[in-house]
């Protein structure tokens, strides 16, 4: 056992028994180095990481290389999840280094911290054109021996640059003008696009719900054309459409893996991400309100409940990932092992069901074949080749021709085919489950669930939202030092980044919306405030990754693009927008522009950077639609008017209940006005609805207030959602 047994962190718990002395990052560690004078060999990833495992095993389990890097080197393992300011920072250095990145992610590092070299997956051997681990360990202990100044001042000089540039400021060309950005963004990714299978790039096909995010939100911008609104929406609606028939998309029991290694969605890397879940959950409703197709409803309740069935804690609070390896029958750990089927699985399970002769068609319906229906090239496992993956590609009405029965009918044996396999899918040993719990994922799941209880109405939604939000207060955050921590498994871990504050605050306004509780505004407006006091950085109007006094004494770090998760400047606009929108207080509109003003020149750049930020950009130059339902909480007529104003996707969009009964909300804008309105209750909900600084008569029927709103929703009527 070395030094990891100590550590919370699943990961560094994989690694408490290799041979391998593996020290945690700390300033004993860092130390440790200085006083023995030598390199620190960095090892970073996370517990659910496919090729982790495989270096793992290939590298870190062997003698030979234990050897090596405990004779010349200080091994240090980072888990990229529990510290994601030593993560962006050295994959910085490795993008540069390398032109790409990844999981593991290897840097070796003068004692002084600076890198001088590093990469992702290093074979054990020479292979695949990348050199042997054992290889590059040998030549850098050499060098470090009889060359040391060449790694020293190569360390030393990329370490000044990534400085200079974290220091440095962009200078803008011309005025900011984030319109122009956001059509620049809409043709880019146009350009990007593909037309026959969805998604902005060849494989591998990341989701990246950012781009979702800010292409629902395009088309209320008054300067674009019908055109580019139908594009914008085109290209979500199409992609998350593909995506949920696909691989990509847990066919029997909900939620996304991570990204998709071929371009059709089909083949995943196995593993599932709560942030994923979390992030596209709030797309598909996005998609759900555009349309009411009820795809993109039953692809979110689908995922709510592989959330709630193998993520949830019992207490509340949402674990972090489950892994893309598990054992396969013959007891051998494989990738996807748990997900995939034999054409003669699959019929041996369907025959009981659906009948011998309906089995073979039900299998080639879920787009299995004899031969195995994943990509051929991308297998990197031979255990793959004849193994399926559960597809849902085709209409539901090809099953009904090809059966001779109606449409409802095949729906059914769908469903029973699905439910069957999924029973039988359960007695496999399922994958590792990381069991921390991650505050900023929790942030945005925490969302998710909130949104979706406005907009589909399901109690059981507001409930674990109201009950996610409880147990990140009790054991996540400290009233007495102001402080938010990141990770809870068995306690508390590190205290909280930028990103675990920006999330937190927006999934209580969201919660705010949803539950209409002032407690949840006021505890959104705290941590908003705590995020501009701790975080906000010295050089720009952006934020560092850790806290200010922190970030000065160590690796400095800050977040300029939306990747898979928006960067902390995004959400923050977010809050800023939905504070400013609720409370009225100008304080909030002067943070929110300065952060406009702050990512133009990265924007004018490279408008893709930071899609979630143009999204609320769009949101805040849309005409700002207050909706004021006064009525009893606990009224059903109340409920039901409630979820039938949140169905529609309106941008900037103001909604209040104001019960009677109640003491009105002291933080919200415009208590006058607000307590006015309440007078005229006399037992029936009103609907008030202003709009363009006019507010419209009040309403009674549901019908008529959906007329008024419609002009401000995001709509699209069309049954096609493919560009043609």
């Amino acid at each position: 056992m070395n030094a990891l047994c100590k550590e919370k962190s699943p990961y560094l718990l994989q690694h408490a028994d290799n041979p391998v002395d593996w020290h945690p990052w700390t300033e004993e560690s860092l130390l440790k180095a200085k006083h023995l004078d030598r390199p620190i060999f960095l090892s970073v990833g996370y517990s659910t990481c496919h090729w982790c495992h495989v270096m793992a095993k290939e590298s870190f389990e062997n003698p030979i290389v234990a050897q090596l890097l405990n004779s010349f080197f200080i091994p240090i393992k980072v888990d990229r999840e529990e510290r994601p300011d030593i993560d962006q920072f050295y994959m910085e250095f490795v993008q540069a280094f390398t032109g790409q990145g990844g999981w593991p992610m290897n840097v070796w590092l003068t004692p002084n911290l600076e890198p001088f070299f590093g990469g992702t997956y290093f074979p054990l051997e020479s292979k695949w054109g990348k050199p042997g681990f054992v290889d590059i360990l040998k030549k850098i202990a050499e060098l470090w021996q009889y060359n040391r100044s060449l790694l020293e001042q190569q360390g030393q000089e990329i370490f000044h640059k990534m400085r200079e540039v974290i220091q440095s400021s962009f200078e803008p060309k011309s005025p900011p003008n984030l319109a122009i950005a956001s059509r620049k963004a809409v043709e880019q990714l146009w350009g990007s696009f593909d037309r026959t299978h969805g998604g902005f790039s060849p494989s591998p096909k990341f989701p990246r719900p950012s781009l979702f995010y800010f292409l629902f939100r395009a088309g209320s911008l008054a300067d674009f054309s019908e055109d580019y609104k139908k594009k914008s929406l085109q290209m979500a609606l199409y992609s998350l459409q593909k995506m949920s028939g696909g691989g990509i998309h847990d066919q029997l029991e909900g939620g996304f893996h991570r990204y998709s290694v071929d371009e059709k969605w089909r083949l995943p890397h196995f593993e599932k991400m709560l942030y994923d879940q979390a992030t596209l959950g709030l797309s598909y409703l996005d998609a759900y309100q555009a349309t009411d197709d009820p795809l993109f409803k039953d692809t979110f309740e689908s995922l709510v409940e592989y959330l709630l069935s193998h993520l949830h804690h019992p207490s509340g609070g949402f674990y972090s990932a489950e892994d893309a390896d598990s054992l396969n029958a013959s007891g051998q750990e494989e990738e996807g092992a748990y997900y995939l089927w034999t054409f003669q699985e699959l019929q041996q399970t369907l025959e009981p069901i659906v009948g011998k002769d309906r089995s073979k068609i039900l299998a080639h319906f879920f787009g299995a074949t004899e031969q195995g229906n994943l990509p051929g090239g991308l297998i990197s496992e031979e255990a793959l080749a004849k193994k399926n993956i559960l597809l849902m590609e085709k209409p539901l009405s090809d099953l009904a021709h090809e059966l001779g029965i109606s449409l409802e009918e095949a729906r059914e044996i769908v469903l029973k085919a699905k439910e069957g396999l999924k029973k039988e899918r359960l007695k496999r040993s399922k994958p590792f489950l990381d069991d921390k719990i991650i505050c900023a994922w929790n942030g945005y799941t925490l969302s998710a669930l909130a949104k979706a209880y406005m907009v589909i109405g399901d109690g059981r939604l507001i409930n674990e939202a109201k009950k996610t939000a409880t147990f990140l207060l009790e054991n996540l955050w400290d009233p007495s030092s102001k402080t938010l921590y990141r990770i809870y498994r068995n306690g508390r871990g590190t205290p909280g980044f930028s990103s675990d504050y920006a999330s937190l605050a927006l999934s209580m306004l969201h919660l705010f919306e949803a539950d209409q509780d002032e407690k949840w505004l006021s505890l959104a407006k705290l941590f908003q405030e705590l995020l501009e006091e701790k975080f906000v950085d010295p050089y720009r109007h952006n934020y560092m990754v850790e806290a200010v006094e922190i970030s000065a004494k160590s690796i400095q770090t800050r977040e300029e693009y939306d990747g898979a998760e928006p960067a902390t400047l995004s959400l923050a606009a977010h809050s800023l927008l939905k504070l400013y929108t609720l409370t009225g207080e100008e304080k909030w509109r002067k943070r929110l522009e300065e952060l406009f003003s702050y990512a133009w020149p990265i924007l004018e750049r490279f408008p893709t950077a930071l899609p979630y930020l143009l999204g609320v950009y769009c949101e805040y130059r849309a005409p700002l639609v207050e909706i004021i339902l006064v009525g009893e909480k606990k009224n059903e007529e109340t409920k039901r008017l409630f979820h039938s104003l949140s169905k529609l996707l309106i941008p900037n969009r103001l909604l209040v209940v104001l019960d009677p009964q109640e003491k009105l909300p002291s933080l919200l804008k415009s208590p006058d006005f607000y307590t006015t309105l309440t007078r005229h209750y006399e037992g029936l909900p009103l609907i008030y609805i202003c709009t363009n600084g006019q507010c419209h008569l009040a309403q009674t029927e549901r019908d008529k207030a959906l007329e008024i709103l419609k002009p401000f929703a995001v709509l699209f009527p069309e049954k096609s959602y493919q560009p043609i």
